[in-house]
């Protein structure tokens, strides 16, 4: 899947990149060009079917449209951009704001810490119950993407996160955090959940999940990370029974988008490396789900 429907920290990153706000115009135009690099991944030989992208109606709409001419599944965010708790991007209006987006499927992220303040996680926990309600009843596939972010005793001093919260405390935290959604009753189609620094790791979310027996499936996200760290996960996801793909965005388009912008590369040519890389990384996923699959690959 490629993820486009990032709003706060795109426009946040468009004025970094120019120095000054971006128009929304802008903005819609370089959604735009990252949608167009569909067709072209698709006359590459990839179905569409293979294929999805994440957008969202602020600045999105002209990609979505383009999406669906490709004939690409179209996933539209219902949460508020930016947020610590999942809150309707369009309040008591999310139905029929969601039904009028086109979405074939809907996506909510939460950032959900188990040890932080629990009012939080309460309200974030009903306002998902009402939105999977809502997509039980007009089945609605749900994609639940869900962050843990470090809590105030995950942070260091100048407020980063201590060296060791990725390796140790993560993982944990994500185990605890799918074990209370899904107590609340939440049983979304797809998890979209953040790389683990082990296959074992990746292993146990699957399990926590349910993806490992069938009942739903997991997408590892990219967290704007480099290419290295990138194709990590996409290789441990890919040896990783119940993960069925990945879900990538800015690693993909923040370079060929911010030479747009300062005008040292042209739309078409930052769609075609937006393109090439997304085909890169389905084609490095492909190749570690057959190789894991090959006699002595070891077993999914």
């Amino acid at each position: 899947m490629l993820a486009i429907d990032h709003r706060a920290s795109f426009r946040k990153w468009a004025k970094h990149c120019l120095g000054l706000e971006a128009p929304a115009a802008t903005l819609r135009h370089l959604k735009l060009l990252v949608a167009d690099s569909l067709p072209m991944v698709i006359a590459a030989g990839r179905g569409p079917e293979e294929l999805a992208i994440l957008a969202d109606t602020e600045y999105g709409t002209a990609a979505i449209a383009r999406a669906h001419e490709a004939g690409v599944r179209v996933v539209v965010p219902a949460e508020r951009s930016g947020l610590p708790e999942f809150i309707f991007e369009h309040g008591d209006d999310f139905a029929a704001a969601i039904t009028a987006s086109g979405a074939d499927v809907v996506k909510a992220l939460v950032r959900y810490n188990p040890s932080s303040r629990d009012d939080r996680n309460t309200r974030s926990r009903a306002r998902l119950r009402l939105l999977a309600e809502w997509c039980e009843k007009v089945d609605m596939p749900l994609m639940l993407e869900l962050l843990v972010p470090p809590d105030a005793a995950d942070l260091d001093d100048s407020g980063h996160s201590h060296p060791d919260f990725d390796h140790q405390r993560r993982l944990p935290l994500t185990l605890s955090a799918v074990s209370e959604l899904r107590e609340a009753g939440l049983r979304p189609q797809w998890w979209k959940l953040e790389g683990q620094s082990d296959p074992s790791a990746f292993s146990e979310l699957a399990r926590s999940t349910g993806a490992a027996d069938g009942e739903t499936t997991c997408l590892v996200l990219g967290r704007g990370a480099g290419e290295p760290q990138l194709l990590e996960w996409i290789d441990m996801a890919a040896g990783t029974v119940g993960f069925s793909g990945f879900a990538v965005g800015r690693s993909l388009w923040m370079g060929p988008l911010e030479k747009v912008l300062q005008e040292r590369l042209s739309a078409e040519e930052a769609t075609w490396q937006i393109g090439q890389e997304y085909l890169k990384l389905i084609n490095e996923y492909e190749r570690a789900e057959v190789a894991v699959s090959e006699p002595g690959g070891g077993a999914r």
